[in-house]
């Protein structure tokens, strides 16, 4: 056993020492590695530039080809866009330029408080039955409060009250809009007692606005999360998930046009965009 494990070892240190000490052999290997890494990483930039070239075509074409399709189908129609706090930064501008082309204007944009004062909000809406001063309302009283301020958003109606104690920021005029965007951001502690009644009350506002309202559209960019798909479905409302996109634009003028569905490229959308009537 002692000669067999001699034999071994003698016969291991041979291999060993063949392969270290064949230097060339070595330099062979990591230049054909060296070589075989350079023509993939070539071949990548390749395959990257003709990806960029080609996307760049094809939004040069939607560019063109959006104004065209949409042209005249929201002729001098006002839209207005509700937000919750920080929701409407990303979507104003997209908004812009999907209603712009097809004849419409951004009439109004605004975002809700992210602390309303509901008492005060009640008050100076002459309802104090809903929330009173001082006192914390409950979730049920947050909601009929928000149907309060929807239906009054919709009809344009105690501007200055809302200005006051419903926005946080605002642009625009109400008057003659009625055609309304809702973009929804999750309350940061939607399981704490304010989460909830920050819910409650933002689905009030867009129960009120559904009433008051021709139509009501739930919007969201491709980036948004948590998705608000399903929230918007629970109230009824059609809705885009990629409102950045022409793809979405062009979603969205159908559906103030009067297309229903959840259109755009996440799992919740029934299409792209909806079909167009012949």
């Amino acid at each position: 056993m002692s000669l067999a494990a001699v034999f071994v070892a003698l016969a291991l240190g041979l291999l060993l020492g063949v392969t270290i000490g064949d230097t060339e052999l070595l330099s062979n290997v990591r230049g054909g590695l060296e070589r075989s890494l350079k023509r993939d990483v070539e071949d990548a930039r390749r395959e990257n530039a003709a990806l960029t070239r080609e996307l760049k075509n094809q939004n040069e074409f939607a560019q063109a080809a959006y104004p065209q399709m949409v042209a005249g189908r929201l002729p001098g129609r006002r839209v207005a866009l509700i937000g919750s706090a920080g929701a409407t930064h990303d979507v104003i501008k997209p908004l812009a330029g999907a209603v712009e082309p097809a004849g419409g204007s951004i009439a109004f944009a605004a975002e809700l408080a992210g602390k309303p004062r509901y008492g005060e909000l009640a008050a100076a809406l002459g309802a104090p039955g809903l929330a009173a001063p001082g006192a914390t309302p409950t979730t049920e009283q947050a909601e009929r409060l928000g149907v309060a301020v929807g239906k009054r958003i919709a009809r344009g109606k105690n501007r200055l009250q809302l200005r006051r104690f419903a926005f946080s920021k605002l642009s625009g005029d109400l008057r003659a809009a009625r055609l309304f965007a809702f973009a929804r951001n999750e309350p940061d502690a939607i399981r704490t007692d304010d989460g909830r009644r920050l819910d409650a009350f933002e689905r009030g506002i867009v129960e009120g606005l559904s009433r008051g309202a021709q139509r009501v559209v739930g919007l969201e960019t491709g980036e948004t999360a948590p998705s608000n798909i399903k929230w918007y479905g629970s109230l009824g409302l059609s809705s885009v998930d990629n409102i950045e996109q022409y793809a979405g634009h062009y979603a969205f003028v159908l559906v103030l046009a009067g297309a229903k569905g959840d259109y755009g490229f996440k799992k919740s959308a029934d299409a792209v965009i909806p079909p167009v009537a012949p």
